[in-house]
């Protein structure tokens, strides 16, 4: 068992949480005694097994050759994200999907990915981290960064920034600097209010005071704080949770999947699921501190802040402590393209990992 964990310890977390994704899954769509239960359910389960496949492949793959592709796969993300603007679904009032062959998926998952493949070729490039590296990051990060929020998107594509400031951090970007940044983006707040749509203002609106709006736009975040709230220490039990079994919480599937898991399993089952999440995330920085060159090392730190960021804000929407932005609970949430690209970024840590300890 000491030495599966050694080597396959990625893996063992990714079963783990999404073995809880699907359970949670079925709860969250058993309430639909109808043709869309099964068929959601099946088409998440296939996904896994297809992430399991991809697991596999990323985590034997030696991850330097991923230098040769990071710039193509970074194009390809970009063409696909402009795809979008033509071809793409529009779904929720937003134009984010593209249909390929009846296989729907959302290229802003690929694009982060992308992202971090890119930035960390860059940085494998020199150790000297000189104001031209600095630059050519922040144009590698923009680009993608402006195409998801013209979708719109504003929550996937403010993802970029955390990531890209993690990897330029490890690499020699100072403190100072870092506060800097972060002082300008929040000087520029009232700015960008005005580049808002009309729903992500609401949004904000309903987030800094929910009862504005009780049974339109802060309906969801009310429920879902009942939700939570209602579970208290041991939670309701598997599909008794009253919130979700009575459909009064919507997207509780996808974005709010987090609400039903508290409701189901209480205080004590949220204690043990943050446990899960936080001991992964310390493998994910610890393979960074020992991946032996800086293109795995950056590829760590970019993996482990795009798990952190995903995770953070996701319950801290749910529980109205931000306001909700739709990204989903990495292998939590339905979504076979995050579940695809988290265990993609799985099998990577898990290449670093075992090729550090040689």
């Amino acid at each position: 068992m000491r030495d599966f964990l050694k080597n396959k310890i990625f893996l063992f977390y990714g079963l783990i949480v999404s073995f809880i994704g699907l359970t949670m899954l079925y709860s969250a769509l058993h309430y639909k005694q109808s043709v869309v239960f099964p068929y959601l359910l099946v088409k998440q389960s296939v996904f896994f097994v297809l992430s399991l496949l991809v697991f596999w492949f990323f985590s034997s793959l030696d991850y330097h050759k991923l230098k040769g592709i990071a710039f193509v796969f970074y194009v390809i993300s970009i063409i696909l994200l402009v795809l979008v603007f033509f071809v793409g679904q529009v779904r929720y009032g937003a134009r984010r999907w593209l249909s390929v062959a009846g296989f729907v998926f959302q290229p802003a998952e690929f694009a982060k990915i992308s992202v971090i493949l890119m930035l960390s070729y860059l940085m494998s490039l020199s150790d000297r981290l000189s104001l031209k590296r600095i630059m050519s990051a922040v144009f590698i990060a923009a680009i993608p960064f402006i195409l998801i929020l013209k979708e719109p998107d504003l929550g996937t594509s403010l993802v970029i920034w955390p990531i890209t400031i993690a990897i330029l951090y490890i690499n020699g970007l100072s403190w100072k600097v870092i506060a800097g940044l972060f002082a300008g983006a929040l000087s520029a707040i009232p700015f960008a209010w005005h580049f808002l749509k009309d729903y992500q203002k609401r949004r904000v609106l309903v987030f800094l005071n929910p009862e504005t709006d009780p049974l339109g736009a802060g309906y969801t975040i009310t429920q879902s704080r009942v939700a939570i709230g209602s579970g208290g220490l041991w939670g309701k039990g598997w599909l008794a949770g009253t919130q979700n079994q009575l459909n009064f919480l919507p997207e509780r599937h996808t974005d709010f999947i987090f609400s039903i898991y508290a409701e189901e399993w209480g205080f004590i089952g949220v204690v043990v699921l943050l446990v899960i999440f936080l001991t992964m995330l310390m493998y994910a920085v610890d393979t960074s501190r020992k991946a032996r060159d800086r293109f795995g090392s950056s590829l760590a730190m970019g993996i482990a802040v795009y798990f952190f960021v995903h995770i953070f804000v996701n319950i801290a929407m749910t529980a109205g402590f931000l306001p909700v932005v739709g990204l989903p609970l990495p292998f939590v949430s339905y979504g076979g393209t995050s579940l695809l690209i988290s265990f993609m970024g799985l099998g990577i840590l898990q290449s670093i990992r075992r090729q550090s300890s040689v």
